[in-house]
């Protein structure tokens, strides 16, 4: 669901980065003090994970394919600040180096996938969280909301381009991108669930408070962020290749309802544009792969590293015993 560049009014745009800069302000802020050194792995390890899976575009039917927004399951895990901030790396990363997310429309598109997608998608995961209670509470409410998530955060791309001067056709944008998200919004959840489900049965500390205290934590919390960073490395090496190559719901309720313009040039160009790293100078379907399986190699490292050296930045070591959820 990124947006391109000249889509939204420049008023638009620019308002949206106003409250995007000051929501990234408060996302580093809150990372201050809570987590020390688990924050800093994690942080890392969910960005390179969450950058690497949203190259994979899964179909949806009717022409039009989704991918992994990831604010859910990012604050979930590190708490809604410290998930904004890993999304906020992501699309940082996705819009300078690969060109996808207008530099103009970046503001927005964190609004939508990370104040929206993390902070909001954690103020609806708690509240079930708490009344179901347990792991089936932690599955069952973070796959809710992961795909309230999705629904929101295309709601507020409609109620972003009405303000851009489309409000006669506001309620028909919104009904279609909510149509089109509402799917997308299913594999969502079920890529949320099966992430969260995994860890639970595999590194059920990770969601334990009283065994975050223990000496022992951060050592397999690195192994869990160095997993991470393999699995996130295999995805975009092996799977990234292989996506659907349907556009996303954004782009194909734009194609059918003419809102994108597609024939605007970027504002800034990419050094790898479309995640395409030629590296043969052929454009054989394998040299094609293999060029966005090295894109996709070469993406995730340096997502990993600047959610790493954001993390290290503004996290200080804190009291051992602070949770995941305290962000």
């Amino acid at each position: 669901m990124h947006i391109p560049d000249a889509v939204l009014d420049p008023r638009v745009a620019a308002a949206t980065a106003v409250v995007a800069a000051a929501g990234f302000a408060v996302g580093l802020r809150k990372l201050e003090g809570r987590l020390g050194d688990r924050t800093t792995v994690l942080t890392g390890m969910m960005a390179a994970f969450v950058f690497a899976a949203q190259m994979v575009k899964f179909p949806v039917g009717l022409g039009v394919a989704g991918h992994l927004m990831g604010g859910t399951l990012a604050a979930v895990l590190l708490g809604p600040w410290a998930g904004a901030v890993v999304i906020g790396a992501v699309l940082l990363v996705q819009c300078l180096l690969f060109g996808d997310g207008g530099l103009t429309a970046l503001g927005a598109n964190f609004v939508n996938m990370g104040l929206i997608g993390a902070v909001g998608g954690y103020a609806i995961y708690v509240p079930i969280r708490r009344a179901i209670g347990g792991r089936a509470g932690v599955l069952i409410s973070a796959m809710v909301a992961a795909w309230f998530s999705v629904l929101l955060a295309s709601g507020a791309f409609a109620i972003e381009l009405a303000a851009s001067g489309s409000q006669a056709d506001f309620f028909r944008v919104l009904g279609w991108m909510a149509l089109v998200h509402a799917a997308i919004g299913v594999g969502e959840a079920v890529i949320t669930g099966l992430v969260l489900r995994t860890l639970l049965l595999a590194r059920p500390d990770l969601f334990d408070e009283a065994d975050s205290r223990t000496s022992g934590h951060l050592a397999r919390t690195r192994q869990v962020a160095a997993a991470g960073l393999a699995v996130s490395l295999a995805i975009g090496a092996f799977l990234a290749p292989i996506a659907s190559e349907h556009p996303d719901g954004l782009e194909y309720v734009g194609q059918r309802l003419g809102f994108l313009v597609e024939a605007s040039p970027p504002v800034l160009s990419a050094p790898i544009p479309d995640y395409q790293l030629p590296i043969l100078g052929v454009d054989t379907p394998i040299a094609m792969a293999m060029a966005t399986a090295v894109a996709g190699v070469v993406g995730t490292l340096v997502v990993f590293g600047v959610g790493l050296g954001l993390a290290r930045t503004f996290s200080r070591r804190g009291p051992e015993g602070v949770s995941a959820h305290a962000a």
